[in-house]
């Protein structure tokens, strides 16, 4: 069973106090993935940060993605649906005390697709939090995306030389196929 995680698509990191230009790249090929997800019934996350005052992130970013503030909410391009996992996290990663180990396994969850933002920090320690749990993870070089003058092929190497993930497209996953006219 696969689950898409889809990590800090919101506001305050799309077009909010640390709007990242290349989150609006991703968006319509994310969207693409969650519809296809749904479709086929994999279990869709939105793994987000909601964070606390206190929390040691806000000494490196300042205040950003706060829980219960409108930049903790997902975008509305991407918006969750009943039934679909809201996993807010206060750290990097999306099973750093969060809780969605567990609910990924109750649900016979085995792979993780993870998506968004920003590869060489939050999908990166998501993808490590995958890999020491035991699941195969998958990264859709379109659906995720790293700051400006970040090196989003160094980014995807590392994740995959070091945690063994498949890195691979949208269209691969939701199995896409060049249509050719007849002449």
């Amino acid at each position: 069973m696969k689950a898409l995680i889809i990590v800090d698509m919101l506001k305050d990191f799309v077009d909010g106090k640390l709007a990242n230009p290349r989150a609006q790249d991703i968006t319509g090929p994310l969207q693409r993935l969650l519809a296809h997800a749904r479709e086929d019934g994999w279990v869709v996350v939105f793994s987000n940060d909601a964070h606390d005052p206190s929390d040691p992130e806000m000494k490196i970013w300042g205040e950003h993605a706060m829980a219960g503030d409108p930049g903790a909410e997902v975008i509305e391009e991407l918006a969750p649906r009943e039934g679909e996992i809201i996993s807010e996290k206060r750290h990097y990663g999306a099973f750093d005390f969060t809780g969605l180990d567990e609910q990924l396994r109750g649900r016979g969850v085995d792979e993780v697709v993870i998506t968004g933002q920003h590869t060489h920090i939050c999908v990166r320690h998501s993808s490590y939090g995958a890999l020491i749990r035991g699941y195969e993870i998958t990264i859709p070089r379109d659906a995720v995306c790293a700051f400006e003058g970040v090196s989003e092929d160094d980014a995807l190497e590392y994740l995959k030389a070091t945690y063994g993930a498949s890195v691979t497209t949208v269209d691969e996953l939701v199995g896409a196929r060049e249509t050719v006219s007849a002449t």
